[in-house]
């Protein structure tokens, strides 16, 4: 049998169990590695799964008490491989940049979007900013006229929480989802198409009256529906 190299960093370690998959030895100190590899997998494994939002591995670091930002990204690294080896519904992957998070897979999320966690608001405020996702770019004139005069209130509170952005456009505003409420909903990035893509299904699902207010509103003179009309922001600014 040929014999394997002894890893000489946890770092190291961590690749050797990579490749190896199983590690069998009568070493006791391997195995308070192993156990003590496998505590910290769990442990990164569940912030992950509890924030619902990208962690950057600095912030890992500090919330979990583990210095070794190398050996942080490994750990990660293990688990996403794990996921992806068992082909399951959830990943972990990198976003934004220097940052990680779990989420459900593309194609699935959008099966179960009507199921997604919810911020605490009231379900007339919910209501206004799955529109505002699904429309987006949106007039604030237009929601307005879709929601009623109480659309105001909600859309100042949606602000205030930082889950909507609002940019001067002509004599209104311009309405978008933030990066806030794309962390929020377990989105990777804030992707207008996704999003929109994602929140046609919730509004159809949940909010038929909205639908027949929009398509409606669409109609042209021959009766027919046409496409809901898509303004472009003249700038890409949030708030």
């Amino acid at each position: 049998m040929t014999a394997v190299p002894v890893p000489t960093s946890r770092v190291d370690f961590i690749k050797f169990a990579v490749r190896e998959k199983v590690i069998e030895s009568g070493s006791e100190i391997w195995r308070v590695e192993i156990m003590g590899l496998l505590e910290d997998k769990a442990l990164v494994e569940a912030a992950l799964f509890v924030s619902g939002r990208p962690l950057s591995v600095k912030e890992l670091s500090r919330a979990l008490g583990i210095k070794s930002l190398d050996y942080l990204e490994k750990l990660i690294d293990l688990i996403a491989a794990e996921y992806a080896e068992r082909k399951s519904a959830v990943e972990v992957v990198r976003v934004l940049g220097d940052k990680y998070v779990m989420q459900v897979k593309q194609e699935y999320s959008q099966r179960v979007a009507h199921l997604m966690p919810r911020p605490d608001l009231r379900t007339g405020e919910l209501k206004t900013l799955a529109l505002i996702a699904y429309l987006q770019p949106i007039e604030q004139s237009k929601v307005v006229k879709l929601r009623g005069s109480q659309a105001y209130e909600h859309i100042r509170k949606l602000l205030d929480m930082g889950m909507i952005y609002a940019e001067p456009y002509e004599r209104t505003k311009l309405l978008g989802t933030t990066s806030k409420f794309a962390e929020l909903y377990g989105f990777p990035e804030n992707n207008p198409v996704i999003i929109k893509e994602t929140f046609k299904k919730v509004v159809h699902a949940e909010y038929s009256d909205l639908i027949v207010k929009i398509e409606g509103g669409n109609e042209n003179s021959s009766g027919k529906v046409k496409e809901t009309e898509i303004v472009e922001p003249k700038t890409s600014g949030e708030e």
